[in-house]
């Protein structure tokens, strides 16, 4: 950690664009405009992305675009809070940026197993290919799996992804792919938390990380058995773990022989505490871990604390955005829309 350096205008600034962020008043009258066009109209209006839309004519964005602008916007507010205080000369502070690494990696394994060529890069965000640290280019032209794996020997990547198993005509499951590199990464990252922070910000940060990959567990798991019928052993399987990071009571969960039991267990739980009047596991559980991070942020005095639940909490105001657009562009009730997709 950057010895001796006091990272309270972090805080603070993280603070300051959080309040900016949209507020529940704001998603119901984006619900309400009529189209795709007036959505972004009334984005580009607003304080919060009124920057990333500056050189947009609302008016002829389509969809797809307008969602690359909502995660440049992050990205691009990212980066600039890790060299306000040069904190991206800490390796944990990478972690974003990480992310975007594996969504292109799983992105071109999606294109060698659809046959899709020539359509990786023209779908991979231009924030990341500037600041990806895997060659994306040569990474672009591999036309087997065997293939992407010589281009990413020598990155943290490899490793995990060389453990897959290949079918008859070399093709690596998609599913087993992403949750090998999903290990792997939280596996670094707390890695990183624990030598580059100690004491009370180091259990701030793995408490957060931890919640993360509950929740992303809860909701794989209760998917596998509702949509299809997985034993519990095969969900387990399934789960990622981290070490040092014990199963604890999500056990007795992974165990339940049916998803309306699964239910019931995650309304008791501290996973549901938000009490949505919805059915739809995604909404009740990251709408608890929505009001969870916003108290994290408000009480944390810890830059790195700060910095991941903004970031957590940026990825939500995107999926609601989006989620909004998609109701705007098909005619779908809002007050649907508002109950049961609405993290809030």
């Amino acid at each position: 950690m950057l010895k001796g350096y006091s990272m309270n205008a972090t805080v603070a600034k993280i603070r300051a664009i959080h309040g900016t962020m949209f507020t529940a008043a704001q998603y119901h009258e984006l619900l309400l405009k009529g189209s795709v066009p007036e959505c972004a109209d009334y984005l580009a209006q607003s304080p919060r992305y009124k920057d990333v839309f500056r050189d947009t004519d609302p008016n002829t964005i389509h969809r797809g675009y307008l969602e690359e602008l909502l995660h440049k916007q992050m990205f691009d507010t990212y980066v600039r809070i890790c060299s306000f205080q040069q904190l991206d000369q800490v390796n944990y502070y990478r972690f974003l940026i990480d992310r975007g690494e594996i969504d292109s990696i799983l992105l071109m394994i999606n294109n060698i197993n659809s046959g899709l060529e020539n359509s990786f890069l023209a779908n991979l965000p231009g924030h990341m290919i500037k600041r990806a640290g895997i060659n994306v280019l040569e990474m672009s032209m591999a036309s087997s799996f065997e293939e992407l794996l010589r281009v990413l020997k020598g990155t943290p990547y490899y490793k995990p992804l060389s453990k897959v198993r290949t079918d008859a005509f070399g093709k690596a499951e998609y599913t087993d792919c992403e949750l090998a590199l999903r290990k792997a990464y939280f596996e670094r990252l707390i890695s990183d938390v624990e030598k580059d922070f100690h004491g009370t910000e180091e259990k701030e940060i793995k408490d957060i990380i931890y919640y993360e990959i509950d929740t992303m567990n809860i909701i794989n798991a209760y998917r596998m058995k509702k949509y299809f019928g997985y034993s519990s052993d095969r969900i387990k399987q399934s789960i990622i773990t981290v070490r040092g990071k014990p199963v604890g009571k999500l056990a007795e969960y992974f165990e339940l022989d049916d998803p309306d039991r699964m239910m019931s267990w995650i309304s008791r739980s501290k996973y549901a505490k938000a009490q949505r009047d919805t059915d739809i596991i995604e909404t009740v559980i990251a709408s608890s871990r929505f009001r969870w991070l916003n108290h994290v942020l408000a009480s944390t005095v810890s830059a790195p604390v700060a910095l991941y639940a903004f970031v957590r909490l940026c990825a939500v105001e995107i999926s609601n955005i989006v989620s909004i657009i998609e109701a705007v562009r098909y005619g779908a009730d809002a007050a649907s829309v508002e109950k049961d997709m609405l993290i809030i």
